[in-house]
């Protein structure tokens, strides 16, 4: 069973991809006896970078408790939609007139397949997969922790999102395109409709309308599973630097997400080290514009656990970068102060 998912979101750029590893990291470290997932949602995907292994798009292990992956949402939402969509597609050839043309139903092969479905659905399926423990290829099953570094604000929310209206949005997406085949076929006259009546197989299409009804609660049901467990162990961790667009996006993800899961710390990333602002101007300078922010976020967020890291003068790469910045940011915090914060 997850015991918790730390979900990781902010601007691009703040260093959302080097917390989630390095939390990553130091989780494992103090909960041995945890299996710890990290995995990532950027379209650029980094964490290979980050631990200096080929990751990719199989859970790939890390060390002994600890496992990561880059996920291609194409191949999950194949797996996940095939058997819908090839029932969708059916029953679209079913139809009088669109079933007897032959460039319809190429058209309707080549063009309703995994590949058209929006990415933010995509990854919403993948998500969905993976908390589930569905055909993951994985021996180790179900992971107790999961961290995951999610996209910027808008694309985090759809992550959210969409698993509590999934059907909807699936039925949605289907119907479009079936009115996108009434278009196509829309100047062929009534009585060409007449001849090919004959040939209409309404008991067909209505058992597979059934069917597909079916399919479409399935997938209700399991994004309100999805949704119940976000809400009960999910916690959110807003990652932040110092200056104004960053910590605008914060507000932004905070108000956003609210409905969806709990806001339960946040991280000030890339802070000048004060033995350096002393020492040189540009930093001196820098820092000034950094304690401003820092002192709005404190404010704004003071309700909440908040982390601070300063830059490191090397980057935080392969199992040991990530450790440093893992002490960094956490200290000797234990792993119930990192899991479940208190400001």
């Amino acid at each position: 069973m997850i015991e918790k998912i730390l979900v990781f979101g902010g601007k691009g750029g703040v260093g959302k991809s080097s917390i989630s590893a390095a939390t990553a990291v130091a989780l494992s470290d103090l909960l041995p006896n945890k299996r710890i997932l990290i995995l990532s949602f950027d379209i650029a995907h980094n964490l290979s970078d980050l631990f200096a292994c080929e990751i990719g798009n199989k859970i790939t292990p890390l060390k002994t408790n600890l496992w990561g992956i880059e996920p291609d949402p194409n191949e999950y939402a194949e797996r996940y939609t095939k058997n819908l969509i090839d029932k969708m597609k059916q029953l679209m050839k079913e139809m009088p007139v669109i079933g007897k043309l032959p460039q319809i139903e190429k058209h309707i092969d080549e063009t309703f397949t995994s590949d058209s479905i929006p990415l933010a659905l995509k990854n919403a399926m993948f998500f969905q997969q993976i908390l589930n423990a569905e055909n993951l290829d994985s021996p180790e099953g179900q992971f107790d922790l999961i961290i995951a570094d999610f996209p910027p604000t808008g694309n985090m929310v759809a992550l959210f999102e969409i698993p509590e209206d999934q059907a909807k949005v699936m039925l949605k997406y289907s119907l479009n395109f079936y009115n996108s085949i009434k278009d196509a076929i829309r100047n062929f006259s009534k009585m060409f409709r007449k001849i090919l009546k004959p040939f209409d197989d309404y008991e067909k299409r209505k058992e597979l309308g059934k069917e597909i009804i079916s399919m479409m609660v399935e997938l209700e049901k399991r994004g309100e599973r999805i949704t119940d467990l976000i809400h009960s162990v999910g916690s959110l961790r807003l990652v932040s630097i110092a200056e104004k667009p960053s910590f605008e996006e914060i507000k932004r993800a905070r108000d956003l997400t609210r409905k969806y899961i709990t806001l339960e710390g946040a991280h000030i990333n890339l802070l000048i080290p004060m033995k350096h602002a002393k020492k040189c101007d540009f930093c001196g300078k820098v820092s000034t514009i950094q304690q401003k922010y820092l002192y709005d976020i404190r404010n704004e967020f003071h309700s909440l656990k908040i982390w601070e890291s300063d830059r490191l003068k090397e980057e935080p790469i392969g199992m040991e970068g990530l450790r440093k910045l893992g002490r960094e940011i956490y200290g000797d915090t234990s792993a119930d102060g990192i899991l479940n914060p208190h400001p």
